[in-house]
């Protein structure tokens, strides 16, 4: 199958990358490489950080995807490709991920190490709708992005000055990911910060969050 024609890239991403960044060929086929691909290299639990959820407590997985980071946020099979298509399918490809990378995640975890994760129901926590995966974000990532894609929707924010979206535009190769289960609270209950309920809609329109 090919990929989209209008999921295109600037002229600084050559293209051996280009064709590097579409190998897999299919979202299901880039998520068994992710899967084998996926190194969890430490998992600790998080305080909320809005106001009013300082209570609530989520789990946190750190990966490596040293082969398949940059096909998966940058590619035409990948990630953000998949929001890009429909918020919706973005929804199911963040949800197929989670799911497939869960016993991985689980095998990782170690309460003596990360005694506050013994507290939390960790399964409850990544099946829940809010938990999600993303790139880690540096201020290098933040500050220094190039416009590497020329997807139209995300192009044209940008060009109204959307910060997202300028941000959105950037494919920095990446292989540092982190998968963040959601919050819950004292009673296990799911707990989603209101500047991320529209998650899938920003990255929908604009390619990031």
């Amino acid at each position: 199958m090919s990929p989209s024609p209008d999921w295109k890239y600037s002229g600084g991403v050559s293209p051996e990358r280009q064709t590097k960044l579409a190998a897999a060929g299919s979202f299901d086929e880039l998520l068994r490489l992710v899967i084998s691909d996926a190194i969890v290299t430490r998992v600790y639990a998080k305080a909320g950080s809005e106001r009013g959820l300082t209570h609530c407590v989520q789990p946190v997985f750190l990966l490596d995807l040293e082969e398949t980071g940059d096909a998966l946020f940058n590619g035409p099979w990948g990630y953000r490709a998949q929001y890009w298509l429909h918020p919706s399918r973005g929804l199911a490809a963040n949800r197929e991920l989670i799911s497939a990378l869960t016993p991985k995640l689980l095998a990782a975890v170690d309460v003596v190490a990360a005694p506050d994760l013994a507290k939390l129901d960790l399964c409850a926590s990544l099946a829940a709708s809010s938990a999600k995966l993303w790139v880690r974000e540096s201020l290098t990532l933040l500050t220094e992005s190039t416009t590497d894609l020329a997807v139209d929707r995300w192009a044209q924010e940008a060009n109204r000055g959307v910060e997202l979206a300028r941000l959105g535009l950037a494919a920095p190769n990446q292989t540092k990911f982190e998968v963040k289960g959601a919050l819950l609270d004292a009673h296990g209950n799911e707990v989603v910060p209101s500047r991320k309920i529209r998650r899938h809609l920003d990255i929908h329109n604009y390619g990031f969050s």
